[in-house]
């Protein structure tokens, strides 16, 4: 309200959200390092993201991790004033091609599940893929 009772407008998007609530909330953009802790041990290492799913991702990495091996990914997110956050994912190697490297996740971010509501920022990155993916059939 504006003195006198007098309403400000405030503008809305298609979706009923409104302009000013919806800037002031930071996006985040996925970035395409991400770092692998081996599990039970004390070494990490960094890959280049390829590739990334509800179930898991594809990893470009020069370390040679061994089919089945337990690991930790810590998934990096950037906002455009340079604030990063960070989303961590257990994860267990499924297979290695050259320098790629196949990562299951231990649970899948299914919709609706915990998994993914505990992994906000990769789950928005995924919502972005599966409605660009709608697109192209």
């Amino acid at each position: 309200m504006i003195g006198d009772g007098i309403v400000e407008p405030i503008e809305s998007n298609q979706r009923g959200t409104r302009t000013s609530e919806r800037q002031r909330a930071p996006r985040y953009q996925l970035l395409t390092r991400v770092d692998v802790s081996v599990a039970g041990g004390h070494d990490t290492y960094w890959g280049g993201l390829i590739n990334v799913s509800p179930t898991g991702v594809t990893l470009l990495m020069k370390q040679p991790l061994k089919p089945l091996q337990q690991v930790t990914i810590c998934f990096l997110f950037q906002s455009v004033d340079g604030k990063t956050m960070t989303e961590v994912l257990d994860a267990r190697v499924t297979w290695r091609s050259g320098d790629s490297t196949g990562l299951q996740f231990e649970k899948p971010l299914t919709i609706g599940s915990q998994a993914r509501k505990g992994a906000p920022l990769l789950s928005a990155s995924l919502g972005m893929k599966e409605k660009l993916g709608d697109l192209h059939r």
